[in-house]
Formats: structure tokens, C-alpha cells, sequence
């Protein structure tokens, strides 16, 4: 059975690193788990599912201009693709993660049977999102990367009133994010300002940077989340993705 409160828990943010391909996925996951095997934590994949057909407006389906029409557009996957890439999760013996961007991809994830539903920082206030994700069983994880401490109050106290397991992740909008931004001051903040949730770190500096996991572990975080992937002759990582050296193909 899988152990869902072991910790510390260190999260391979997968994001759109698969390139559009369902076998580079796997890749990444294979990858991961070689990675993990030595250390004696407890590691999950987390993977973003959006439904493209609704999620991008019908007025900007084409603009190839706009980097995150252009982006989403050639990551695509279809949800059966997704479904394998988690199986392949599940396989690899890690926890299986998710954030949903729409409210047809929270129903997805309860569907492929994922073990922690994950809100993205940028959403953390999208109230009709919220919503369905209180609707779900499963343990949400949300990020707080941009929200004031008045907006962070108020979705704990949203899911409280629903008796809806969250915990936080302190989390900076910036890709990558510089040393003197990353205000790891603020794990402790929120461990004093919610001392009866989980407060975890979501990290985007650069990959050769070890002393932000380890202060953030200090403060008291428990939970860790890194993006990562697999660099290719054809597909090349971003500037806040790690890999394992091993797995550059």
C-alpha cells in the first residue's frame, strides 16, 4: 500500500519537459527513477494535464506567435498518452501527482486514479477551479508563488470549512529564479502563520544550486518540487530543470 505521509517527499516536476512525446516521457520517468533508487526518500513524478480543445480560447487555437499557445500546442498529449506516463509512474514504485488547469482535468485525474492533486500558483485564487478540486478525495498540494498572505488566507480557510486536506509550497514566479530572490524566509512565515498544515518548497533556480533545498529543509519544509527532463540531441532543457548527468542521451 502506499505510504502518502512519508516524508521528506521530493516531487519530479515533469511539466511539458516530455516534449509532446509519450516515449520521451517515459524517458523522464525511467530517468527519475534511477536517480531516486540510492537515497532513502520518498519521491513522486507530477505531471500537468490540461484540455487544450478547451482551455485555449477558440480566438487563439493558431497564434503560434504567443509562446504559450505555441508551447501547449506542441506538447500536446493525448489522455491516454497521459494515462500511460502515469501507469509508468505507479510501475516505477513513486507517488503519482497532477495539476489540473481546467476543471475537465480534474475529473482526468481522478479518473487515471492519481494520488495527490496539485494547484498551480498562478491558479490559486481561480475560485470555479478551486471548487471542483474541493469536490475530489484526493490530498491537494497548492503553490503560492504570487499571492498576497490575504489571498493565501483565504484559500486555506476555504478548504478548511470543506474539511479538505491541503498543504502549501512556497513557490517564486520566477524561471529561473535568481539566489537573492528566493525569499525561503517565507517557509517560516507560513509554518507560524498555518502551523497545522504541511508546508513544503517548489523550486525554480538554476539546477546547480543545493543550498536553497537545504536551508529550505532547515526552516522546516518537508515537501520538495524540482522540474526536470531528459536533454536530447533534438530537445534541450530549460534553465531551471534538472537532469540526471546519466541520462543525457
Amino acid at each position: 500500500m502506499k505510504d502518502l505521509s512519508r516524508r521528506p517527499l521530493f516531487i519530479f516536476e515533469m511539466a511539458n519537459n516530455h516534449s509532446g512525446s509519450v516515449e520521451h516521457g517515459l524517458r523522464i520517468v525511467k530517468a527519475m527513477q534511477e536517480a531516486a533508487k540510492d537515497f532513502p526518500f520518498h519521491f513522486a513524478v507530477k505531471l500537468q494535464y490540461r484540455d487544450l480543445d478547451t482551455f485555449i480560447h477558440p480566438a487563439f487555437k493558431n497564434r503560434m506567435d504567443l509562446k504559450f499557445v505555441k508551447r501547449f500546442s506542441e506538447t500536446r498529449l493525448e489522455w491516454g498518452e497521459y494515462k500511460r506516463l502515469k501507469n509508468a509512474i505507479d510501475e516505477a514504485g513513486m507517488l503519482a501527482i497532477c495539476t489540473p488547469w481546467d476543471e475537465i482535468s480534474v475529473g482526468k485525474i481522478e479518473e487515471h486514479g492519481y494520488d495527490f492533486i496539485k494547484i498551480p500558483s498562478c491558479y490559486l485564487n481561480d475560485w470555479p477551479l478551486l471548487e471542483r478540486i474541493a469536490q475530489s478525495t484526493l490530498p491537494i498540494i497548492g503553490s503560492v508563488a504570487g499571492m498576497s498572505l490575504t489571498e493565501v488566507d483565504k484559500v486555506v480557510g476555504f478548504f478548511r470549512h470543506r474539511n479538505r486536506p491541503l498543504s502549501l509550497m512556497h513557490c517564486v514566479g520566477e524561471y529561473p529564479t535568481r539566489d537573492e530572490n528566493l525569499q525561503l524566509n517565507q517557509i517560516e512565515l507560513m509554518k507560524r502563520r498555518y502551523p497545522d498544515l504541511e508546508i513544503g518548497y517548489s523550486t525554480h533556480e538554476r539546477p546547480d544550486n543545493y543550498d536553497g533545498v537545504k536551508i529550505a529543509i532547515g526552516l522546516g519544509a518537508t515537501m520538495f518540487e524540482k522540474h526536470v527532463g531528459v536533454a536530447t540531441d533534438t530537445i534541450k532543457l530549460n534553465a531551471y530543470s534538472a537532469t540526471d548527468r546519466k541520462s543525457v542521451v
